[in-house]
């Protein structure tokens, strides 16, 4: 870390006379002789609509050594969760608590449907204030944030006769509002056949529908998949239809 991150410590480190200008200020600093070995998330995906509420996430940092406390006036860990897009702007800032007098931290921060799509770092740091302000290396996790997708289908008529023409149509949304200009896949499984065969890519209209004809020859399953993105979730649909 190039700068003491304080967010997470903010309220702490406000409370110390010596370590008053850390807050929104970054003051000359010194590398502590502790190092963050691993970070572990409980969860680092996540499908959230925009209207969802918040999911606990609980961080676990293992250091080389315990934070030093003997001659500083402040001692702890923390994690800000910041948009890669925006590193400057932290959505979540967490204090850890240190498990027993282990080299073991943990805390727990909320990852929320009203955050953006995209990205996050989950960066994980330590802070010591004393005559100088001492930080450690930060430990950054990756965590993602997508909307959820649905897409239906309707392979008719059903049942139909062999040679003559068949439908698949649906229609994709995501979170709720269509989406328009979207590639999706159409497939064909025979009746006990193990494996899908792609039969045509299709782009969504403005209205977020898709259609496509096809001459039925076999009994079957067909399936619509929309493979999604960074921000948005993957999907698919099936449907069976008998050729007679």
């Amino acid at each position: 870390m190039t700068s003491v991150r304080v967010r997470a410590l903010a309220a702490l480190l406000a409370a110390v006379p010596a370590a008053g200008v850390l807050v929104g200020v970054a003051p000359a600093q010194a590398a502590l002789n502790v190092t963050i070995k691993s970070v572990s998330l409980s969860k680092s995906a996540f499908v959230l609509s925009s209207k969802a509420g918040c999911t606990n996430v609980t961080a676990t940092a293992v250091l080389s050594a315990p934070m030093p406390t003997e001659g500083y006036t402040f001692s702890g860990v923390g994690v800000d969760v910041t948009p890669i897009a925006d590193e400057n702007t932290a959505v979540a800032s967490v204090q850890f608590k240190q498990v027993g007098t282990s080299a073991t931290y943990r805390g727990v921060f909320q990852v929320c449907g009203k955050y953006a799509p995209g990205k996050y770092a989950a960066t994980v740091y330590g802070v010591a204030v004393g005559d100088e302000v001492e930080s450690t290396d930060g430990f950054t996790k990756i965590l993602t944030i997508k909307r959820p997708s649905k897409v239906t289908l309707n392979a008719s008529p059903e049942p139909v006769k062999k040679g003559k023409k068949i439908t698949a149509k649906g229609t994709l949304k995501i979170d709720g509002k269509v989406l328009a200009g979207a590639k999706v896949q159409i497939l064909f499984k025979k009746s006990g056949a193990k494996a899908y065969t792609v039969k045509a890519t299709v782009k969504t209209n403005s209205k977020g529908m898709y259609s496509k004809k096809f001459t039925a020859t076999k009994t079957g399953t067909w399936k619509v998949a929309y493979a999604g993105n960074g921000t948005k979730a993957a999907t698919s649909a099936t449907d069976a239809v008998k050729v007679k």
